[in-house]
């Protein structure tokens, strides 16, 4: 483990793990989001990763108290690793590291790994939301981000796509019931033990419409009609009224991240150009 960050975070990295009572701890530097930082950090008695938010994360609607609250609850109910130490107002979180594979995005498209994903978001969706939470609503959050986009690069493809937003929003009924959700549920934030599926990555976690999860997953691996099915099936519910609105669901969380990407782009973030050519045709279909 020779890759180490660099010496303006030697300090606090060595702070937390003297409260943490690592003995000569390691750490390495790890692949994560964009906009944060990730190091694991372990001794011969422990096993930890540690991530540090990024300004960035919180510009575009993360939020610590919020990521806390939900993986707490997931991590009780064996959904996520647990959270061994956090502290919001530094951006630092520590979770137990979990030994596992994160599927690529041709193993998750499978219909055994996607009945997997259904079964763990049911688990999820079948808890009471921690009291006190803020709701999440894709389509207001979508619309901040181009709100943002249009007054940092005017243009008409923003102000366009805001009006076909608010249309859309408008004819979509209120959500019958909110339950704890992910909201970020790509497939390089599961992890496979073997014998589980965990999750990590909780910072846009919050109370929401269970049908947003479904969709964000749906749009994130771009699934045809038979990996809905499996997605569903895994899920044990299905009906035309949850598919209906999955699918409306489904468009606005594609102007989400197209948002998020543009709005990302715009704070000097690296993005996926491609993807978002792709996003663009969606939302124009």
């Amino acid at each position: 483990m020779s890759e180490r960050p660099d010496a303006a975070l030697d300090s606090m990295i060595a702070k937390i793990a003297a409260e943490l009572g690592l003995v000569r701890p390691q750490f390495v530097a790890l692949e994560g989001g964009a906009a944060n930082r990730s190091f694991r950090l372990l001794d011969a008695r422990h096993d930890f990763v540690l991530r540090f938010q990024g300004g960035t994360a919180l510009a575009l609607g993360a939020s610590g108290a919020l990521e806390r609250a939900v993986q707490a609850l997931a991590a009780a109910a064996g959904l996520a690793p647990a959270i061994v130490y956090s502290d919001p107002s530094q951006g630092i979180l520590v979770t137990q590291h979990v030994a596992g594979r994160v599927p690529g995005l041709s193993e998750f498209r499978r219909s055994g790994m996607l009945r997997r994903a259904g079964a763990w978001i049911a688990r999820l969706h079948a808890h009471a939301s921690p009291p006190g939470l803020a709701a999440i609503d894709f389509g207001a959050r979508a619309a901040g981000y181009l709100a943002r986009l249009d007054s940092c690069a005017p243009g008409p493809y923003a102000t366009g796509l805001g009006e076909k937003l608010a249309g859309r929003r408008a004819a979509l009924p209120p959500c019958a019931r909110l339950a704890p959700c992910h909201h970020d549920l790509h497939h390089r934030n599961f992890v496979d033990t073997g014998d589980a599926l965990l999750v990590v990555d909780w910072e846009y976690a919050g109370p929401g419409d269970p049908a947003a999860d479904l969709a964000a997953c749906i749009g994130y691996h771009d699934l045809d009609a038979a990996g809905v099915d499996a997605l569903l099936a895994g899920y044990g519910r299905d009906s035309p009224v949850l598919r209906a609105r999955i699918a409306a669901l489904g468009w606005i969380f594609d102007c989400l991240w197209f948002g998020w990407n543009a709005c990302a782009a715009a704070a000097g973030l690296q993005i996926d150009i491609e993807l978002q050519s792709r996003l663009a045709a969606r939302l124009a279909g």
